[in-house]
């Protein structure tokens, strides 16, 4: 096991197969390439993090006017993984004393947003995290634009639709994803530490980890490598989310994402680890098919191999990805793609080969 981290991706370095399929299944080759040629996908680009380094595969073009295969350096929208970056924040938060998971979150928001409904006054952090609060998944007071319905959606507006939303009692033992809900959970970090949400993710975890392609915001030299989102055989708009990033407004590379992955499997020592390991616990029940899911981090027991597969995907307009691991195996893998449908299983199946791999249309 890797305790020195710049010596852990000095290693892998020297493993990068750049763009190599030969250590690939061979039914993920054909696969990967099957999706692109059916125009699922544009490009895709996976990677693989165990102690014996990081591998990074690119298969298909960056844009339809660029025919570059994208790479680890390539950088995608990762849609609702970034979910996991932000209860990785609450943890660490909580492990510092800065908050409580269960108290009330009307307790720290001293700005009108609050109801007397009894019901919202028992939310708490942790519910919020989980998806167990009971608030539906998105605010129905968001804009007609759909694929970025709260690029200016603001605080007065969450509030409005706060003060006017009829509750309904959660059920602790079942998730009801909830964009909403990170929506406020972000709100009441940025409340508790005077710090806006990119901020945060800058001081308290890119930084940390060395993951300098992870960002809210892209400089004009990051824009460079920027994959254009592509669904039905044509571009689509960047995603932006206006001020609440939370709940998937992240963009990144392959090399980043599995320096991530890398630091919640312990391959080398991180300030972070406590709160990750917080972040994995189940807390409440998805469905037969996804598993159980804890702080943002979906945890799946598969039956048919006995491993447990630590997850989450990620969908915008025009892009797929998922991140996972096996904290047993010390094995992760990130599959991002410009494109759409048919994607998650190719992560599942690198993790464990007892996972059915889709037969596209």
């Amino acid at each position: 096991m890797f305790k020195n981290f710049t010596a852990f991706f000095a290693l892998c370095i020297l493993v990068f197969f750049n763009g190599r399929t030969q250590d690939l299944p061979e039914q993920i080759i054909l696969q990967t390439q099957e999706r692109i040629d059916k125009g699922y996908h544009l490009g895709t680009v996976i990677g693989i993090i165990d102690k014996n380094g990081a591998r990074y595969y690119g298969f298909g073009q960056v844009s339809l006017s660029d025919d570059s295969v994208p790479g680890e350096y390539s950088i995608f929208e990762i849609g609702s993984i970034t979910k996991t970056f932000s209860t990785l924040l609450l943890a660490d938060l909580e492990l510092k004393g800065k908050l409580d998971l269960n108290r009330p979150i009307h307790e720290y928001l001293q700005d009108g947003i609050t109801t007397e409904d009894p019901l919202y006054r028992k939310i708490n952090l942790l519910q919020l995290a989980s998806h167990t609060s009971g608030l539906p998944r998105e605010a129905s007071n968001v804009n007609d634009n759909k694929d970025n319905r709260y690029k200016k959606y603001t605080v007065r507006k969450l509030r409005s639709f706060l003060n006017r939303h009829s509750f309904e009692a959660p059920d602790p033992s079942k998730a009801s994803y909830s964009n909403l809900g990170y929506m406020l959970l972000e709100h009441t970090m940025e409340t508790v530490t005077g710090l806006s949400y990119e901020s945060l993710l800058e001081k308290k975890i890119t930084e940390v980890l060395d993951m300098p392609d992870t960002k809210i915001k892209l400089s004009s030299g990051q824009r460079d490598r920027l994959t254009r989102g592509f669904r039905n055989g044509k571009h689509t708009t960047e995603t932006q989310l206006g001020i609440f990033p939370a709940m998937g407004g992240i963009r990144s590379t392959a090399r980043d994402m599995l320096k991530y992955l890398g630091a919640q499997m312990n391959l080398y020592d991180s300030p972070l680890f406590e709160a990750m390991k917080k972040t994995h616990q189940p807390v409440s029940v998805l469905n037969k098919n996804e598993g159980s899911i804890g702080l943002g981090w979906h945890v799946l027991e598969r039956k048919e191999s006995g491993k447990k597969i630590i997850y989450h995907k990620g969908g915008t307009n025009g892009f797929v990805s998922f991140a996972g691991f096996d904290p047993e195996a010390q094995i992760g893998v990130v599959v991002l793609c410009n494109g759409r449908r048919y994607f998650s299983d190719l992560g599942f199946y690198l993790l464990d080969n007892t996972y059915p791999l889709y037969q596209p249309e």
